[in-house]
């Protein structure tokens, strides 16, 4: 195979695409490197655009040098006017074949292009943002999101106001994990990608081995999610007219000579009659292997309730290479019935994440799925692009 052209085919297809999906951080990291989501990024529970730490970590990594292609390599940093500007994006497509009807047929389409940006005004004040091209797609999702980050000094908490998305949970790169979903052959998002609300955090990161959050949010976005009640009716997940409360905590001990990279915490939203209650814990070696888990329950009042459950193994047989497998389970109750309905998604993942440049992965994944209206097995390939 041509390397070459195979290369310039991919940079090239990724740079047309753009589309609605998640573009978040990679929890599996913050377990194979000891780092937590704060050390590489820019916003304090992860995601987005890359600070320093976070361009150099990945900047040399790829199963392909691109100086044995002709091509330069990736810069230094990306960083701009004397390191006040920070930049970056993220450019996904995908094949693949709906699971809802047997003669699905398979196709490419795109699923974001988003950018990213960061202006440090102050050491101690960050202004930071994104917009994702394209359509929306889930009830909740938005293109866009920007925020002000304060911390004057870094023994006191970071403040971030502003229309970005709630510390809720863990975040994910993948729209598709469950924990997130509605379960169900609908399989429609409870959390939306690029889910955002006005609204501010106040984070509390100083020691290396916990993070205490506490915010207050808009429920507009939220609000735009649906729930059917007793009379047909549907009725807003949220009182929109009502503040969501936040409150999430984190530890991250670390032990053996920093071998051994641990995190478990939990965050609780609070709006109304609803609430969303996310419990997280993971386990993992430096440059190994990495283990982890999270339960989202939600209850929306004499109405319906989700248990959503996901645990993922993944191993780093490679720097640029990673091998994952994923079981999630997840059932939705509709209360308000004479007897409670039950729909459900159970669903085995396997995948892969190749690195074949410096920020040109390829994501090749099967999937199993069952729901109480269909049983099937995909495949999926998934090309991203990022700086």
């Amino acid at each position: 195979m041509n390397y070459r052209y195979f290369a310039l085919f991919a940079i090239v297809l990724a740079v047309l695409t753009a589309g609605s999906s998640a573009a978040l951080a990679l929890p599996q990291f913050s377990l194979l490197t000891g780092n937590r989501c704060i050390n590489c990024h820019i916003a304090p529970q992860g995601g987005g655009l890359r600070n320093d730490l976070g361009w150099y970590a990945m900047r040399d990594v790829g199963l392909i040098d691109p100086a044995d292609l002709g091509i330069p390599g990736l810069s230094e940093s990306n960083a701009l006017f004397d390191g006040k500007l920070l930049a970056g994006f993220d450019f996904r497509m995908q094949r693949a074949r709906s699971h809802k009807s047997p003669d699905a047929e398979g196709k490419v389409f795109p699923m974001q292009a988003a950018l990213y940006g960061a202006w440090l005004a102050a050491d101690w004040a960050t202004v930071y943002g994104s917009y994702n091209f394209g359509a929306k797609r889930y009830n909740g999702q938005q293109s866009w999101s920007a925020s002000l980050l304060l911390q004057p000094d870094f023994s006191y908490p970071t403040l971030q106001a502003g229309f970005f998305q709630p510390s809720i949970g863990i975040r994910y790169d993948d729209h598709t994990m469950l924990v997130r979903q509605i379960a169900g052959a609908a399989g429609v998002p409870l959390i939306a990608p690029n889910f955002a609300e006005f609204g501010a955090e106040l984070t509390y990161n100083s020691l290396k081995w916990v993070s205490i959050t506490a915010g207050a949010f808009d429920a507009t976005s939220l609000a735009e999610n649906l729930v059917t009640g007793s009379d047909s009716a549907a009725h807003s997940l949220v009182d929109k007219d009502k503040l969501s409360m936040l409150g999430r905590v984190v530890f991250s001990p670390r032990a053996f000579n920093n071998e051994l990279n641990i995190y478990a915490g939990a965050s609780l939203l609070l709006n109304g009659d609803f609430t969303l209650t996310n419990v997280f814990a993971g386990i993992g070696l430096t440059d190994d292997v990495s283990l982890m888990a999270e339960y989202a329950h939600s209850d929306k009042k004499d109405l319906r309730t989700t248990d959503n459950f996901s645990i993922d193994l993944t191993c780093q047989a490679l720097d640029a290479l990673l091998l994952y497998v994923r079981g999630e389970r997840g059932v939705t109750t509709l209360t308000h019935m004479a007897q409670p309905v039950e729909d459900y998604t159970t669903q085995i993942v396997l995948g892969t994440q190749i690195f074949v440049l410096p920020s040109v992965e390829l994501r090749p994944e099967y999937r199993w799925v069952d729901t109480e209206a269909f049983t099937s097995t995909r495949y999926a390939v998934q090309l991203h692009l990022f700086y």
